[in-house]
């Protein structure tokens, strides 16, 4: 599996360098952004229409990067990022940020002095993909290759070429990239 693993790496790895092929990301509009001055998109990144992109403190998304229609990426103003070729599918949330239980208020409308928020450091390594409807959780890091199943809750992080599912997700098996 080993040398098989490395060699997928390495072409993926060229590929990325030629950035002849796509040499800006591609948006479909429409597409919303917040605090737009914070999100970095990579080359040959495709954004489906319908998705929501919250810059919060920082937003990267890595080169050849999909982001399927109706994916909500960054929500809770944290720190979100994207690795080279991972995907995120329709539906799936990927959460940098969170309102605290102990606080008066948890309306993002309400005055600042009765709401709490925690911003966090949420990662989608290279090649980890969130599948349709899925949530990854504030603080949370999907490793190289991980797989967070389809309306699965990843509330810890997801060791590398793991695939989990459930709520909240667990190990289901490893992933043999061929």
């Amino acid at each position: 599996m080993s040398d098989q693993h490395d060699r997928l790496v390495a072409f993926l790895e060229e590929v990325a360098r030629l950035d002849q092929i796509f040499a800006e990301p591609i948006l479909y509009e429409p597409i919303v952004m917040t605090k737009k001055e914070n999100i970095k998109i990579g080359n040959g990144t495709r954004i489906d229409s319908f998705v929501k992109l919250e810059g919060g403190i920082k937003l990267n998304i890595g080169q050849y990067v999909h982001i399927a229609s109706f994916a909500q990426i960054g929500i809770g103003g944290g720190e979100c990022e994207i690795g080279d070729f991972a995907a995120i599918a329709s539906g799936g949330k990927v959460i940098s940020g969170s309102n605290d239980l102990d606080a008066l208020s948890m309306s993002a409308c309400a005055p600042v002095d009765v709401q709490r928020v925690t911003p966090s450091r949420t990662i989608i390594e290279r090649y980890a993909v969130v599948l349709t409807n899925a949530t990854v959780n504030p603080g949370v890091t999907l490793h190289e290759g991980a797989v967070l199943a389809s309306g699965s809750v990843a509330t810890r992080d997801i060791p590398a070429w793991e695939v989990w599912g459930g709520v909240p997700a667990r190990f289901i098996k490893k992933r043999v990239p061929r």
